[in-house]
């Protein structure tokens, strides 16, 4: 009874840890802030005009640069600016040396330096955030590392979602799988329960977990190892989580290192 206690407590602390890295003192907007932010870059089709919901049922393309940053963030200082609402997405705006950089480290994770930066005013502004680019910079997953997670640490984590993805995948269960992943990205091929089930289940020494490194709230660096025929991968993926309705899923996955 006691062990069970514990473990409730434990996971009861975890879900308020989680909470209270909504909560912190917003940006000032007033102030030029913020004027520099981490986060992975992604590159996003966004809808425009006529009406602003989908380019495949005639709404003009607005393609835009998007960092997805770790932890969430608000704004203050501006008419359009709602300190209560609490975002992960900032939308990018690259000058003519910027663009260039920020297509170089697509899917990576980089440090950008802002000016110019905006709540969302308008149908074009598809981020609560606006900013434009002035500089980019990686960052290096050569500095040292975070610990390994113990199977308690992972208790009230999204670490359990990532090790149940990875047994998934050991035992060639591309749909329990792709089951973990955020649903407007199963269908993808990356993502697709077939393209998982073929791959990882026709490995000749089958995908193993070895550990999970928590860096953020919802980002984990994982290490693992598996062999096909014509390779042996020894990888590090960056694995970005997010919460629906209480439960924790996949949003995306980086490998670091080729493989």
């Amino acid at each position: 009874m006691l062990k069970y206690f514990s473990l409730v407590l434990m996971s009861i602390m975890a879900c308020c840890w989680q909470t209270s890295a909504w909560a912190g003192q917003c940006y000032n907007l007033a102030r030029k802030e913020p004027s520099q932010l981490t986060g992975i870059v992604e590159y996003i089709i966004f809808p425009g005009p006529p009406n602003y919901e989908d380019v495949q049922n005639g709404d003009t393309p607005e393609p835009s640069y998007v960092l997805k940053l770790s932890n969430p963030i608000c704004l203050s200082g501006d008419e359009f600016a709602d300190p209560k609402n609490h975002f992960q997405s900032v939308q990018l705006v690259g000058t003519k040396a910027t663009s260039k950089l920020l297509q170089q480290f697509l899917h990576k994770n980089v440090t950008v330096q802002l000016t110019d930066t905006m709540a969302a005013a308008t149908g074009h502004h598809h981020e609560p955030l606006v900013a434009t680019v002035t500089a980019v910079r990686p960052v290096s997953y050569s500095a040292p590392q975070a610990k390994a997670m113990d199977f308690i640490d992972e208790y009230g984590t999204a670490a359990t979602t990532i090790r149940a993805f990875y047994t998934a995948l050991g035992d060639g269960q591309g749909a329990a799988a792709s089951a973990l992943v955020v649903p407007e990205k199963r269908s993808t091929p990356a993502f697709l329960a077939s393209n998982l089930t073929k791959f990882y289940g026709s490995l000749t020494d089958r995908i193993q977990l070895l550990d999970i490194a928590q860096e953020s709230t919802n980002i984990f660096i994982v290490r693992y190892h598996y062999a096909a025929k014509s390779h042996i991968c020894n990888g590090r993926a960056s694995i970005m989580t997010s919460m629906r309705n209480g439960r924790n899923f996949i949003q995306s996955i980086h490998a670091l290192n080729g493989c």
